[in-house]
Protein backbone atom coordinates (compact mmCIF):
# COMPACT_ATOMS: atom_id res chain seq x y z
CA UNK A 1 0.00 0.00 0.00
CA UNK A 2 1.39 3.42 -0.97
CA UNK A 3 2.21 5.81 1.90
CA UNK A 4 -0.33 8.49 2.68
CA UNK A 5 0.99 11.74 1.12
CA UNK A 6 1.14 13.75 4.35
CA UNK A 7 3.06 10.98 6.09
CA UNK A 8 5.38 10.65 3.11
CA UNK A 9 6.11 14.38 3.11
CA UNK A 10 6.84 14.40 6.86
CA UNK A 11 9.15 11.40 6.47
CA UNK A 12 10.99 13.12 3.64
CA UNK A 13 11.53 16.22 5.78
CA UNK A 14 12.56 14.28 8.89
CA UNK A 15 15.02 12.04 7.09
CA UNK A 16 16.50 14.44 4.53
CA UNK A 17 20.29 14.26 4.59
CA UNK A 18 22.68 16.80 3.16
CA UNK A 19 24.17 14.24 0.78
CA UNK A 20 20.77 13.65 -0.81
CA UNK A 21 20.49 17.29 -1.84
CA UNK A 22 22.10 18.01 -5.23
CA UNK A 23 24.95 20.51 -5.21
CA UNK A 24 22.99 22.97 -7.34
CA UNK A 25 20.12 22.92 -4.84
CA UNK A 26 22.45 23.45 -1.88
CA UNK A 27 23.95 26.40 -3.73
CA UNK A 28 20.49 27.80 -4.42
CA UNK A 29 19.69 27.40 -0.72
CA UNK A 30 22.70 29.57 0.18
CA UNK A 31 21.64 32.22 -2.32
CA UNK A 32 18.07 32.20 -1.02
CA UNK A 33 19.22 32.42 2.61
CA UNK A 34 21.49 35.36 1.76
CA UNK A 35 18.77 37.20 -0.15
CA UNK A 36 16.25 36.65 2.63
CA UNK A 37 18.67 37.86 5.31
CA UNK A 38 19.16 41.02 3.26
CA UNK A 39 15.43 41.66 3.20
CA UNK A 40 15.21 41.11 6.96
CA UNK A 41 18.09 43.40 7.87
CA UNK A 42 16.85 46.19 5.61
CA UNK A 43 13.24 45.81 6.75
CA UNK A 44 14.29 46.05 10.40
CA UNK A 45 14.50 49.84 9.97
CA UNK A 46 10.70 50.07 9.59
CA UNK A 47 9.30 52.15 12.45
CA UNK A 48 6.70 49.65 13.62
CA UNK A 49 9.02 46.67 13.29
CA UNK A 50 11.71 48.52 15.24
CA UNK A 51 9.30 49.56 17.99
CA UNK A 52 8.12 45.96 18.40
CA UNK A 53 11.69 44.68 18.47
CA UNK A 54 12.66 47.15 21.18
CA UNK A 55 9.58 46.24 23.23
CA UNK A 56 10.48 42.55 23.13
CA UNK A 57 14.26 42.82 23.62
CA UNK A 58 14.52 45.56 26.26
CA UNK A 59 15.88 43.86 29.37
CA UNK A 60 15.10 40.41 27.95
CA UNK A 61 17.48 37.52 27.43
CA UNK A 62 16.57 34.44 25.49
CA UNK A 63 19.45 33.67 23.17
CA UNK A 64 17.69 34.36 19.87
CA UNK A 65 18.75 37.41 17.89
CA UNK A 66 16.47 40.06 16.48
CA UNK A 67 18.40 41.01 13.36
CA UNK A 68 19.21 44.42 11.97
CA UNK A 69 18.83 47.94 13.27
CA UNK A 70 17.47 47.21 16.74
CA UNK A 71 19.31 43.93 17.20
CA UNK A 72 18.95 42.40 20.61
CA UNK A 73 18.04 39.09 22.15
CA UNK A 74 14.71 37.59 23.12
CA UNK A 75 13.01 34.20 23.21
CA UNK A 76 12.98 32.35 19.87
CA UNK A 77 9.25 32.72 18.99
CA UNK A 78 9.36 36.50 19.44
CA UNK A 79 12.66 36.82 17.54
CA UNK A 80 11.15 34.76 14.73
CA UNK A 81 8.08 37.00 14.61
CA UNK A 82 10.15 40.19 14.50
CA UNK A 83 12.48 38.86 11.82
CA UNK A 84 9.59 37.49 9.76
CA UNK A 85 7.84 40.85 9.84
CA UNK A 86 11.04 42.70 8.96
CA UNK A 87 11.59 40.42 5.98
CA UNK A 88 8.23 41.23 4.38
CA UNK A 89 7.83 44.95 5.05
CA UNK A 90 9.88 46.06 2.02
CA UNK A 91 8.33 43.50 -0.36
CA UNK A 92 11.80 42.35 -1.46
CA UNK A 93 11.78 38.77 -0.15
CA UNK A 94 11.97 35.90 -2.62
CA UNK A 95 8.87 34.03 -3.78
CA UNK A 96 7.54 31.08 -5.74
CA UNK A 97 4.99 31.60 -8.49
CA UNK A 98 3.33 28.17 -8.14
CA UNK A 99 3.04 28.60 -4.39
CA UNK A 100 1.69 32.11 -5.08
CA UNK A 101 3.59 33.28 -2.04
CA UNK A 102 6.92 33.57 -0.28
CA UNK A 103 8.26 30.32 1.20
CA UNK A 104 11.67 31.41 2.50
CA UNK A 105 10.43 34.16 4.82
CA UNK A 106 7.98 31.64 6.33
CA UNK A 107 10.79 29.17 7.04
CA UNK A 108 14.07 30.99 7.71
CA UNK A 109 13.22 33.15 10.77
CA UNK A 110 11.90 30.20 12.81
CA UNK A 111 14.76 27.95 11.77
CA UNK A 112 17.37 30.64 12.40
CA UNK A 113 16.08 31.38 15.90
CA UNK A 114 15.92 27.72 16.86
CA UNK A 115 19.24 26.72 15.32
CA UNK A 116 21.01 29.73 16.84
CA UNK A 117 20.15 28.77 20.41
CA UNK A 118 20.85 25.12 19.61
CA UNK A 119 24.30 25.92 18.20
CA UNK A 120 23.37 24.27 14.92
CA UNK A 121 26.06 23.61 12.34
CA UNK A 122 26.10 24.55 8.67
CA UNK A 123 25.09 21.17 7.24
CA UNK A 124 22.11 20.82 9.57
CA UNK A 125 21.09 24.40 8.82
CA UNK A 126 21.11 23.89 5.05
CA UNK A 127 19.27 20.58 5.00
CA UNK A 128 16.68 21.89 7.47
CA UNK A 129 16.08 24.98 5.34
CA UNK A 130 15.70 22.88 2.20
CA UNK A 131 13.31 20.50 3.98
CA UNK A 132 11.17 23.37 5.21
CA UNK A 133 11.10 25.13 1.86
CA UNK A 134 10.05 21.95 0.04
CA UNK A 135 7.28 21.29 2.56
CA UNK A 136 6.03 24.88 2.40
CA UNK A 137 5.76 24.92 -1.39
CA UNK A 138 4.17 21.49 -1.64
CA UNK A 139 1.62 22.48 0.97
CA UNK A 140 0.81 25.62 -1.02
CA UNK A 141 0.54 23.67 -4.26
CA UNK A 142 -1.77 21.12 -2.66
CA UNK A 143 -4.06 23.95 -1.56
CA UNK A 144 -4.03 25.58 -4.99
CA UNK A 145 -5.93 28.82 -5.36
CA UNK A 146 -7.06 30.28 -2.05
CA UNK A 147 -10.62 31.39 -1.40
CA UNK A 148 -11.39 34.92 -2.48
CA UNK A 149 -10.07 37.43 0.00
CA UNK A 150 -7.26 35.37 1.51
CA UNK A 151 -3.70 36.65 1.50
CA UNK A 152 -1.19 33.77 1.07
CA UNK A 153 1.06 35.02 3.86
CA UNK A 154 0.26 33.24 7.08
CA UNK A 155 -1.85 30.41 5.63
CA UNK A 156 0.46 27.51 4.68
CA UNK A 157 3.89 28.86 5.69
CA UNK A 158 3.90 27.60 9.27
CA UNK A 159 3.77 24.00 8.01
CA UNK A 160 7.09 24.51 6.22
CA UNK A 161 8.58 26.36 9.18
CA UNK A 162 7.62 23.53 11.51
CA UNK A 163 9.19 20.95 9.18
CA UNK A 164 12.43 22.93 9.09
CA UNK A 165 12.64 23.27 12.87
CA UNK A 166 11.74 19.61 13.39
CA UNK A 167 14.53 18.55 11.00
CA UNK A 168 16.97 20.86 12.77
CA UNK A 169 16.15 19.18 16.08
CA UNK A 170 16.41 15.71 14.54
CA UNK A 171 12.85 14.71 15.34
CA UNK A 172 11.42 11.44 13.99
CA UNK A 173 8.87 11.34 11.16
CA UNK A 174 5.90 10.83 13.47
CA UNK A 175 6.74 13.82 15.64
CA UNK A 176 7.50 15.90 12.55
CA UNK A 177 4.13 14.98 11.11
CA UNK A 178 2.40 16.03 14.32
CA UNK A 179 4.28 19.34 14.30
CA UNK A 180 3.20 20.02 10.71
CA UNK A 181 -0.44 19.24 11.51
CA UNK A 182 -0.38 21.40 14.64
CA UNK A 183 1.19 24.24 12.66
CA UNK A 184 -1.60 23.96 10.07
CA UNK A 185 -4.06 24.35 12.93
CA UNK A 186 -2.56 27.80 13.56
CA UNK A 187 -3.14 29.10 10.03
CA UNK A 188 -4.35 32.68 10.02
CA UNK A 189 -7.53 33.96 8.43
CA UNK A 190 -5.59 36.56 6.51
CA UNK A 191 -7.18 39.17 4.27
CA UNK A 192 -5.72 40.42 1.00
CA UNK A 193 -7.50 43.71 1.63
CA UNK A 194 -5.06 44.37 4.46
CA UNK A 195 -2.43 44.95 1.78
CA UNK A 196 -4.57 46.79 -0.74
CA UNK A 197 -6.03 49.04 1.97
CA UNK A 198 -2.70 49.65 3.72
CA UNK A 199 -3.47 47.86 7.00
CA UNK A 200 0.05 47.05 8.19
CA UNK A 201 -1.07 44.08 10.27
CA UNK A 202 -0.38 42.34 6.97
CA UNK A 203 3.36 42.87 7.57
CA UNK A 204 3.15 40.53 10.57
CA UNK A 205 1.46 37.61 8.80
CA UNK A 206 4.73 35.84 7.96
CA UNK A 207 6.14 36.63 11.39
CA UNK A 208 3.16 35.03 13.09
CA UNK A 209 3.63 31.93 10.92
CA UNK A 210 7.21 31.62 12.16
CA UNK A 211 6.08 31.99 15.77
CA UNK A 212 3.41 29.31 15.17
CA UNK A 213 5.99 26.97 13.64
CA UNK A 214 8.14 27.08 16.77
CA UNK A 215 5.17 26.64 19.09
CA UNK A 216 3.92 23.69 17.04
CA UNK A 217 7.26 21.88 17.19
CA UNK A 218 7.54 22.47 20.94
CA UNK A 219 4.05 21.04 21.38
CA UNK A 220 4.72 18.00 19.21
CA UNK A 221 7.99 17.29 21.02
CA UNK A 222 6.19 17.63 24.36
CA UNK A 223 3.67 14.98 23.31
CA UNK A 224 0.76 16.90 21.80
CA UNK A 225 -0.75 15.01 18.89
CA UNK A 226 -1.83 16.42 15.56
CA UNK A 227 -5.04 15.69 13.70
CA UNK A 228 -4.85 12.77 11.25
CA UNK A 229 -4.24 14.32 7.82
CA UNK A 230 -4.18 17.56 9.74
CA UNK A 231 -2.37 19.64 7.13
CA UNK A 232 -5.08 19.13 4.53
CA UNK A 233 -8.00 19.12 6.96
CA UNK A 234 -7.01 22.30 8.79
CA UNK A 235 -6.15 24.20 5.62
CA UNK A 236 -8.97 23.04 3.34
CA UNK A 237 -11.17 25.87 4.60
CA UNK A 238 -8.80 28.35 2.95
CA UNK A 239 -8.74 26.53 -0.41
CA UNK A 240 -10.97 27.55 -3.28
CA UNK A 241 -11.21 23.93 -4.46
CA UNK A 242 -10.62 20.50 -2.99
CA UNK A 243 -7.11 19.98 -1.56
CA UNK A 244 -4.91 18.01 -3.94
CA UNK A 245 -3.41 15.70 -1.30
CA UNK A 246 -1.13 13.77 -3.74
CA UNK A 247 0.64 17.06 -4.53
CA UNK A 248 2.07 17.02 -1.00
CA UNK A 249 4.42 14.20 -1.94
CA UNK A 250 4.68 14.61 -5.71
CA UNK A 251 8.20 14.09 -7.11
CA UNK A 252 9.93 14.22 -3.72
CA UNK A 253 13.66 14.02 -4.24
CA UNK A 254 13.32 14.54 -8.00
CA UNK A 255 11.77 17.99 -8.33
CA UNK A 256 13.32 20.53 -5.96
CA UNK A 257 10.93 23.44 -5.59
CA UNK A 258 13.75 25.62 -4.28
CA UNK A 259 15.08 25.82 -7.84
CA UNK A 260 11.83 27.30 -9.11
CA UNK A 261 11.58 30.36 -6.89
CA UNK A 262 12.13 33.95 -7.95
CA UNK A 263 14.04 36.95 -6.60
CA UNK A 264 12.82 40.54 -6.50
CA UNK A 265 14.41 43.92 -7.17
CA UNK A 266 11.19 45.97 -7.34
CA UNK A 267 10.10 46.83 -3.78
CA UNK A 268 6.44 46.05 -4.46
CA UNK A 269 3.99 43.19 -4.78
CA UNK A 270 5.07 40.64 -7.40
CA UNK A 271 1.86 41.32 -9.31
CA UNK A 272 3.20 44.79 -10.14
CA UNK A 273 6.51 43.51 -11.51
CA UNK A 274 5.58 42.80 -15.14
CA UNK A 275 4.27 46.35 -15.45
CA UNK A 276 7.36 47.77 -13.75
CA UNK A 277 9.62 45.75 -16.05
CA UNK A 278 7.69 47.10 -19.05
CA UNK A 279 8.13 50.67 -17.76
CA UNK A 280 11.87 50.02 -17.34
CA UNK A 281 11.99 48.87 -20.98
CA UNK A 282 10.56 52.14 -22.30
CA UNK A 283 13.00 54.43 -24.13
CA UNK A 284 15.11 56.69 -21.95
CA UNK A 285 13.91 60.21 -21.64
CA UNK A 286 10.16 59.70 -21.27
CA UNK A 287 9.05 62.96 -19.68
CA UNK A 288 6.51 62.08 -16.95
CA UNK A 289 5.08 65.60 -17.08
CA UNK A 290 4.12 65.00 -20.71
CA UNK A 291 2.27 61.74 -20.03
CA UNK A 292 -1.43 62.06 -20.77
CA UNK A 293 -2.41 58.49 -19.98
CA UNK A 294 -0.99 55.05 -19.27
CA UNK A 295 -2.79 51.79 -19.94
CA UNK A 296 -1.64 48.59 -18.23
CA UNK A 297 -2.96 45.28 -19.56
CA UNK A 298 -2.21 42.23 -17.46
CA UNK A 299 -3.62 39.06 -15.85
CA UNK A 300 -6.63 39.03 -13.49
CA UNK A 301 -4.88 38.79 -10.11
CA UNK A 302 -2.71 41.78 -10.95
CA UNK A 303 -5.57 43.75 -12.47
CA UNK A 304 -7.19 43.97 -9.02
CA UNK A 305 -4.45 46.33 -7.79
CA UNK A 306 -6.01 49.57 -8.96
CA UNK A 307 -6.02 52.04 -6.05
CA UNK A 308 -4.38 55.25 -7.39
CA UNK A 309 -4.25 57.14 -4.08
CA UNK A 310 -2.35 55.02 -1.54
CA UNK A 311 -2.25 56.33 2.01
CA UNK A 312 0.99 54.60 3.06
CA UNK A 313 3.89 52.59 1.68
CA UNK A 314 2.16 49.21 2.06
CA UNK A 315 -0.84 50.31 0.01
CA UNK A 316 1.54 51.92 -2.50
CA UNK A 317 3.31 48.58 -2.98
CA UNK A 318 -0.01 46.97 -3.90
CA UNK A 319 -1.08 49.60 -6.44
CA UNK A 320 -0.19 49.21 -10.11
CA UNK A 321 -1.16 52.84 -10.90
CA UNK A 322 1.12 54.16 -8.17
CA UNK A 323 3.93 51.71 -8.98
CA UNK A 324 3.92 52.81 -12.62
CA UNK A 325 3.70 56.49 -11.68
CA UNK A 326 6.54 56.43 -9.16
CA UNK A 327 8.74 54.45 -11.55
CA UNK A 328 8.12 56.98 -14.34
CA UNK A 329 8.81 59.91 -12.02
CA UNK A 330 11.87 58.52 -10.27
CA UNK A 331 13.36 56.12 -12.80
CA UNK A 332 13.63 53.61 -9.96
CA UNK A 333 11.48 51.06 -8.12
CA UNK A 334 13.50 50.38 -4.98
CA UNK A 335 12.34 51.05 -1.41
CA UNK A 336 12.53 54.88 -1.65
CA UNK A 337 10.09 54.83 -4.58
CA UNK A 338 7.37 53.45 -2.30
CA UNK A 339 8.22 55.20 0.96
CA UNK A 340 5.62 57.46 2.51
CA UNK A 341 7.67 60.45 1.34
CA UNK A 342 7.26 59.29 -2.29
CA UNK A 343 3.46 59.55 -2.10
CA UNK A 344 3.40 63.12 -3.36
CA UNK A 345 0.65 65.09 -5.11
CA UNK A 346 2.66 64.78 -8.32
CA UNK A 347 2.82 60.99 -8.00
CA UNK A 348 -0.87 60.72 -7.18
CA UNK A 349 -1.81 62.94 -10.14
CA UNK A 350 0.14 60.69 -12.50
CA UNK A 351 -1.24 57.50 -10.89
CA UNK A 352 -4.76 58.76 -11.55
CA UNK A 353 -3.94 58.77 -15.27
CA UNK A 354 -3.07 55.05 -15.17
CA UNK A 355 -5.78 52.51 -16.03
CA UNK A 356 -5.49 48.76 -15.50
CA UNK A 357 -7.33 46.07 -17.45
CA UNK A 358 -7.25 42.32 -18.05
CA UNK A 359 -5.84 41.15 -21.37
CA UNK A 360 -7.24 37.76 -22.36
CA UNK A 361 -4.08 36.53 -24.07
CA UNK A 362 -1.88 37.51 -21.14
CA UNK A 363 -4.38 35.97 -18.73
CA UNK A 364 -4.34 32.69 -20.63
CA UNK A 365 -0.60 32.31 -20.07
CA UNK A 366 -0.80 32.61 -16.26
CA UNK A 367 0.47 31.21 -13.94
CA UNK A 368 3.23 29.79 -16.16
CA UNK A 369 3.87 33.30 -17.48
CA UNK A 370 2.56 36.36 -15.70
CA UNK A 371 3.01 39.29 -18.04
CA UNK A 372 1.88 42.82 -18.76
CA UNK A 373 1.72 45.40 -21.53
CA UNK A 374 2.22 49.09 -20.76
CA UNK A 375 1.19 51.78 -23.23
CA UNK A 376 2.14 55.40 -22.57
CA UNK A 377 0.37 58.20 -24.42
CA UNK A 378 1.80 61.70 -24.68
CA UNK A 379 0.69 64.60 -26.82
CA UNK A 380 3.30 63.70 -29.41
CA UNK A 381 3.92 59.98 -29.10
CA UNK A 382 2.61 56.55 -28.17
CA UNK A 383 5.03 54.09 -26.56
CA UNK A 384 4.26 50.48 -25.74
CA UNK A 385 6.26 47.64 -24.19
CA UNK A 386 5.17 44.11 -23.28
CA UNK A 387 6.78 41.74 -20.79
CA UNK A 388 5.94 38.04 -21.04
CA UNK A 389 7.14 37.24 -17.51
CA UNK A 390 8.76 39.37 -14.81
CA UNK A 391 12.48 39.37 -14.23
CA UNK A 392 14.01 37.34 -11.43
CA UNK A 393 12.28 34.02 -12.10
CA UNK A 394 12.99 31.05 -14.31
CA UNK A 395 12.08 32.90 -17.52
CA UNK A 396 14.51 35.78 -16.92
CA UNK A 397 16.73 35.10 -13.88
CA UNK A 398 19.09 37.57 -12.26
CA UNK A 399 22.75 36.65 -12.13
CA UNK A 400 24.40 36.41 -8.74
CA UNK A 401 26.21 39.72 -9.15
CA UNK A 402 22.87 41.53 -9.39
CA UNK A 403 21.57 39.83 -6.25
CA UNK A 404 24.76 40.63 -4.35
CA UNK A 405 24.45 44.26 -5.45
CA UNK A 406 20.86 44.33 -4.21
CA UNK A 407 21.96 42.81 -0.88
CA UNK A 408 24.70 45.36 -0.31
CA UNK A 409 22.44 48.27 -1.22
CA UNK A 410 19.92 47.08 1.35
CA UNK A 411 22.22 45.96 4.16
CA UNK A 412 25.16 48.39 4.13
CA UNK A 413 23.12 51.37 5.40
CA UNK A 414 22.11 49.28 8.43
CA UNK A 415 25.28 47.44 9.49
CA UNK A 416 28.00 49.08 7.40
CA UNK A 417 29.67 48.20 4.10
CA UNK A 418 32.36 45.90 5.49
CA UNK A 419 29.99 43.83 7.58
CA UNK A 420 27.50 43.70 4.72
CA UNK A 421 30.18 42.22 2.47
CA UNK A 422 31.14 39.70 5.15
CA UNK A 423 27.52 38.76 5.81
CA UNK A 424 26.91 38.11 2.11
CA UNK A 425 29.85 35.72 1.91
CA UNK A 426 28.93 34.04 5.18
CA UNK A 427 25.29 33.59 4.17
CA UNK A 428 26.17 32.27 0.73
CA UNK A 429 28.25 29.48 2.27
CA UNK A 430 26.33 29.45 4.63
CA UNK A 431 28.11 29.73 7.96
CA UNK A 432 26.49 28.35 11.14
CA UNK A 433 23.37 30.25 12.29
CA UNK A 434 25.07 31.82 15.31
CA UNK A 435 27.71 33.38 13.06
CA UNK A 436 25.06 34.78 10.71
CA UNK A 437 23.03 36.23 13.57
CA UNK A 438 26.07 37.91 15.08
CA UNK A 439 26.94 39.54 11.76
CA UNK A 440 23.36 40.56 10.91
CA UNK A 441 22.74 42.94 13.81
CA UNK A 442 23.90 46.46 14.42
Amino acid sequence: MAPEPERELATFAAELETGAIPDRVRDRAGLTIADTLGAIVAGSTDDAVGALARRWTDGVSGGATVLGADGGETVPPLAALCNGAAGTVLELDEGHRFAAGHPAIHVLPALLADAEIGYGDSDAFVRSFVAGYEVAVRTARALGALRSGYHPHGVWGAVGGAAAVARSRGLDPGTTRSAMAIAANYAQHTRFEAATEGATVRNAYAGMSNLAALVAVDQAEAGFGGLENGVARHLEHAAENEVDAPALAADLGDRWELEHGYFKIHAACRYTHPALDAVAALPDGVDPTAVESVRVETYPAAARLTEPRPRNQLQAKFSIPFAVATALLRGDSGPPAFADEAITPEAIALAERVTVAVDDEIAARAPEQRGARVTVETADDRLSREVVAPRGGEHDPFDEARLESKFRELVAPVIGEDRAATLWESARAPEPPRVLCTLARR
